[in-house]
């Protein structure tokens, strides 16, 4: 059994937790701003999502000279495959929180991150194209994060470059998650349930509208009727997915749990923008709702995955 776990089954999923805590970062800083409150909370949150942006890179460096074959088959895996992409939003959302701090180390963050999603994306999407042994049963909502990715270039990226490049990598993002919704939705209607494992990733399509809005706002500079119906579309999936929290609830905690962070994030952001627009305070209501459950939500994933690491069960082989 001992060597069934280790360093070399070191989950690539693992890199949901950098995104996820990243948006919590903007979130918070975002209500620290809104406030007036000092911005520690903020601080000690991008240390600590740097530092797990770190040691992951890490782990996945080494394990590419020591166990290359294993990450191979994860590159080749229908949902671990798409956690590569996890590694260059990462960037584009540390890139996004280090902008008030140093627009240099933002630039880099953001730069090498912009070069490294256009290249999953291509490169993933052609071996949808072509990797014919992947079937219908098999699409799931984690096969969103190439594309949610290239919706993320423009937070950082409507500072750093001409809005032209930004533009295109939100409609790569935001026409193929309308494509990527058809096919999941005849997924989900008519073939057989996701494996329960999969099923906190239902969160993951919230994050397309939610993040499109704080990304289009950022690049046209308000709030119009386009971005009310990607917020509107954004909420709607929040609330179907409440609906369904009961049945989330029910499955055993795995790494596959990280999936509801981040997509909420994006949700959690994308309204205290649209409470800063328009001024209304059920959006300021609604905003505070959110990011107290966000708080909450981290803190309870960040120990479940310490006692997974206590307990030697969280870099095992998955049969």
């Amino acid at each position: 059994m001992v060597k069934n776990r280790g360093i070399r089954y070191f989950p690539i999923g693992l890199f949901a937790s950098v995104m996820g805590l990243a948006g919590v970062t903007m979130a918070v800083k975002h209500g620290e701003t809104l406030y007036g409150w000092h911005h520690l909370s903020s601080t000690i949150l991008l240390s600590l999502t740097t530092f797990l942006f770190i040691v992951n890179s890490c782990i996945l460096i080494y394990r590419l000279f020591r166990y290359r074959e294993d990450v191979k088959a994860d590159f080749n895996h229908p949902v671990k495959l798409n956690f590569f992409a996890a590694i260059s939003i990462s960037m584009l959302l540390l890139a996004t929180v280090f902008l008030d701090i140093s627009n240099t180390i933002s630039f880099i963050l953001w730069g090498l991150g912009a070069i490294l999603q256009i290249t999953l994306t291509l490169v993933i999407m052609s071996k949808l194209i072509w990797t014919f042994s992947f079937q219908i049963e098999q699409f799931n909502p984690t096969w969103f994060i190439p594309i949610v990715g290239n919706i993320v270039v423009p937070l950082a990226g409507s500072v750093h470059v001409l809005a032209d490049i930004n533009w295109i990598f939100f409609s790569i993002g935001i026409v193929f998650s309308i494509i990527y919704s058809t096919i999941f939705f005849n997924r989900v209607f008519f073939q057989q349930p996701l494996p329960n494992k999969l099923l906190p990733t239902f969160f993951i399509l919230m994050a397309p509208p939610a993040i499109s809005f704080v990304s289009y706002v950022r690049l046209v500079g308000t709030v119009d009727t386009f971005a009310y119906i990607l917020y509107g579309t954004a909420f709607f999936i929040g609330l179907l997915l409440l609906f369904q929290l009961k049945r989330f609830m029910q499955i055993s905690f795995s790494i596959t749990w990280w999936a509801f962070l981040f997509p909420s994030a994006a949700m959690t952001i994308a309204t205290v923008q649209l409470y800063l627009d328009s001024g209304k305070g059920f959006y300021e209501g609604l905003f505070i709702i959110q990011l107290f459950g966000l708080i909450i939500l981290s803190l309870y994933l960040l120990w479940k995955t310490v006692k997974l690491a206590i307990n030697k069960s969280l870099c095992i082989k998955e049969n």
